[in-house]
């Protein structure tokens, strides 16, 4: 039990000092220096992604190279650990739903470290968002996003919704695809259940549950294709691809016997998805 309290009480304290210097990209922001505030913001995010994971025991294994330029950062949703993974390795800008801005402690972050919420019942909220793309790639920042609009529980890469990537098409934005995946080596209960929030899972009894693994590898799989489009379809097709030859599905059994969420497991799983974009 002391384990988990002191990684948790470790992970508030982390978060904590990383919100000093968020809090001043956001004064840099408003004093009219926006382009040195992304990167102030991009680095500081970096910073609190690699405190992050140490203190949670997560290692991180790189298969391919980051990109060596600014470019849109298409990735597969398991977790809430996908972000802290990807901010460790990648000094980027996220772009999530608006509910995110809700979540326990990383919502607070997200949204002073400069996340771009998306209101994804507004239309034209798109416009926005592409401008903010496009001025952050410009400013030598990378931008992350996931395109399957919610996570899962890593059976496979879900249909990427293809309305975000309009940005990317209308902007001439470069494209990266970079799957995720974990493994608990450590722990013999499946990490679709242990380290993947997904279904309804309670965010802080998940967390716990988390916290208490002994060792967590996340899987970071970069393509080597850069992808262009002028097509937001096309576009989305081909990053599915990409994500789908470099994903490596995460371990679905066994369920602890005192799993809370092992009615999740028997239900039935949906369709697989084919490996091109659908009519979004």
């Amino acid at each position: 039990m002391l384990r988990p309290a002191l990684r948790l009480l470790g992970l508030f304290a982390v978060s904590g000092l990383c919100l000093v210097p968020a809090v001043l990209t956001r004064l840099l922001a408003l004093a009219g220096r926006e382009q040195a505030a992304l990167r102030l913001a991009a680095r500081t995010q970096r910073r609190w992604g690699r405190l992050f994971l140490a203190v949670l025991g997560v290692e991180l294994e790189l298969a391919g190279e980051l990109p060596r330029r600014p470019a849109l950062i298409v990735a597969n949703h398991l977790s809430y650990l996908d972000i802290p993974v990807l901010a460790a390795l990648v000094p980027g800008r996220f772009v999530a739903k608006s509910e995110i801005a809700g979540w326990p402690v990383l919502g607070q972050l997200a949204a002073s470290a400069g996340t771009i919420f998306v209101e994804q019942r507004r239309a034209r909220d798109v416009l926005r968002v592409e401008r903010e793309m496009a001025t952050t790639l410009a400013a030598g920042v990378p931008v992350l996003l996931f395109p399957e609009g919610r996570s899962t529980r890593g059976q496979r890469v879900e249909r990427l919704h293809s309305s975000l990537l309009e940005c990317a098409v209308r902007a001439g934005l470069p494209c990266r695809a970079v799957a995720l995946s974990y493994e608990t080596p450590a722990d013999p209960w499946a990490p679709a259940a242990t380290v993947c929030w997904w279904g309804g899972m309670g965010f802080w009894r998940h967390a716990w549950g988390l916290a208490r693994l002994a060792h967590v590898r996340a899987r970071v799989a970069v393509t080597a294709l850069e992808r262009h489009g002028t097509e937001r379809k096309a576009l989305t097709a081909a990053l599915q691809a990409d994500l789908a030859a470099g994903f490596v599905p995460v371990r679905q059994a066994p369920i602890a016997p005192d799993c809370p969420w092992r009615a999740l497991f028997t239900e039935p799983s949906p369709p697989e998805v084919a490996a091109h974009a659908t009519s979004e």
